[in-house]
């Protein structure tokens, strides 16, 4: 799991605060650490961010150096960590959960495994081989052109991510740890 640092999430900035941007970003990491390792997996933090690097170290997350590169990169040296089969999962998933991953990476033995957003992203990507991550907006359709045999799962619980407010104000409703004040 790729974490620059806790001060991101800035497309939330006019809404929330540096602090509660920091808080929910923890929040949506934990449950992300916290699902991986009811899964059974090994939970790897890829960052150079000393905050996030003790918080993975309080959370039995082994920590992997980011090459400060871009997400892309740090995906890549995520999974060149892992051995064997892997998932990458964002951490802004707040419906994540252990049996969404577990399902994931299943999906994955015969290659590589996607699970889409609903914005046309890719919020978790799952395999056992070595691949060309190509995130940002619109990555679904990038990781698969270059996987066409990929195995496309829509997983409810790992579709949803919170990269704006209005993705905030629908959980919000829902999760009472997400109910973090913004302008209605």
């Amino acid at each position: 799991m790729p974490i620059r640092s806790f001060d991101g999430m800035t497309r939330l900035e006019p809404w929330l605060s540096a602090a509660q941007r920091a808080a929910l970003a923890r929040i949506l990491a934990g449950r992300v650490v916290r699902a991986g390792r009811s899964a059974g997996m090994d939970v790897r933090v890829v960052s150079d961010d000393p905050t996030v690097r003790e918080w993975s170290v309080e959370q039995h997350a082994t920590v992997v150096d980011d090459p400060g590169t871009g997400l892309n990169d740090a995906a890549a040296v995520g999974i060149d960590a892992a051995p064997g089969s892997w998932i990458v999962a964002h951490a802004d998933l707040p419906l994540v959960t252990s049996g969404a991953l577990a399902r994931l990476s299943s999906e994955a033995a015969g290659g590589v495994a996607l699970a889409p957003s609903l914005d046309g992203g890719t919020n978790a990507i799952a395999g056992r081989e070595s691949v060309r991550f190509r995130f940002g907006v619109g990555s679904f359709h990038r990781h698969l052109a270059e996987h066409p045999r990929a195995t496309v799962l829509s997983i409810p619980s790992l579709a949803v991510d919170i990269d704006t407010v209005a993705h905030l104000r629908g959980l919000r409703r829902v999760d009472p740890d997400l109910a973090f004040t913004t302008d209605d």
